[in-house]
């Protein structure tokens, strides 16, 4: 990435405040709290540096039976979709009024050491480009983001995703023609019944709120599980949705993979996820059971490939990667 610095006569260049977050509607949350992107700014023609703050104590994304702890990587991701939201309606003048549709993510993790929590909040770094930025009738249609991740002065990994754009009139219509009428929201969608719900520590998690899957089978060597997750969870449904969102699906394929690990005999409590891979490929619907799939992954190997079907249908796809080397 280029680094064509651009400073002010009282603050260095590439300097990223940590002091507070943003306006919580620049990266389209409903709770403050659940904002994580603290800064943004141009560092080049067409770079960006962002911040964000990992909490230490956090309901959702500290809850975790690992130890020694590491900074969780959907966390990283939520905070790189903030990141990519924030700069693209602060630098690329994307409408406030614009609706994102995650199509493609990826986030790989290759320094566990450098995101070990410790006794005060994580400093993410976050230089990003857009390098795939498709326009019709004047407004943005497609984005392509990449970001490199410093966390506490380290790199740590990279993200990237693909998403489409389109206004909140445009998505209403768009969903209601997909779906051949109107989608009940989270709001409306009667709370399911979620006795059946794993064991948490089946799952990495201590918390049954933050639990997602119930009914496991394991039969043929393949591993299924419905997605089951609390409508209730402010952190996986942060404000009203007409479908499962991306990092609700994300928290299923990686609970899927830590108890397929965990039923392979893998202590859950050293074994960390690093890295995620998906396609979302189609809205997968609140008010129809959506079942997750994979292979029970063998001796030595470290990626989990989960599937997700939902009325026959394949409506996304997850790859997992483990990391068991961290040590309490």
């Amino acid at each position: 990435m280029s680094e064509n610095a651009v400073g002010t006569l009282t603050e260095p260049p590439f300097h990223i405040r940590f002091a507070h977050t943003v306006d919580r509607h620049l990266v389209h949350r409903a709770a403050v709290a659940e904002v994580f992107v603290t800064d943004t700014r141009q560092i080049g023609e067409s770079v960006y540096l962002a911040g964000a703050q990992t909490p230490l104590s956090h309901s959702y994304y500290n809850d975790h039976i690992q130890r020694g702890a590491l900074t969780d990587v959907l966390l990283v991701l939520e905070a790189c979709r903030q990141a990519a939201v924030c700069g693209g309606h602060t630098f690329l003048d994307i409408a406030m009024d614009t609706s994102f549709l995650v199509n493609e993510v990826s986030v790989q993790l290759r320094n566990p050491e450098a995101l070990r929590t410790g006794s005060d909040p994580g400093e993410l770094q976050l230089l990003t480009e857009y390098p795939a930025v498709r326009m019709k009738g004047g407004r943005v249609r497609q984005v392509g983001v990449e970001q490199e991740l410093t966390f506490n002065g380290a790199a740590v990994g990279v993200s990237s995703m693909r998403v489409s754009a389109m206004t909140k009139h445009e998505y209403g219509s768009f969903r209601t023609y997909q779906r051949g009428g109107v989608a009940p929201s989270t709001r409306e969608v009667p709370r399911p019944d979620r006795s059946g719900i794993l064991a948490p520590a089946q799952v990495g998690r201590t918390s049954p709120g933050n639990v997602v899957l119930a009914e496991p089978v394991f039969d043929a060597g393949r591993l299924t599980a419905r997605l089951l997750p609390d409508f209730d969870n402010r952190s996986l449904f942060d404000h009203q949705y007409d479908h499962f969102p991306a990092m609700t699906l994300l928290e299923g394929a990686r609970q899927l993979a830590l108890l397929a690990a965990f039923w392979s005999g893998r202590q859950l409590s050293v074994t960390h996820v690093l890295g995620m891979d998906a396609a979302f490929l189609r809205f997968a619907e609140l008010d129809a059971p959506v079942v997750l799939s994979a292979e029970m992954p063998g001796s030595g190997e470290d990626t989990v490939d989960v599937a997700f079907q939902q009325s026959g249908r394949s409506v996304a796809t997850a790859s997992v990667r483990l990391h068991g080397e961290a040590k309490a």
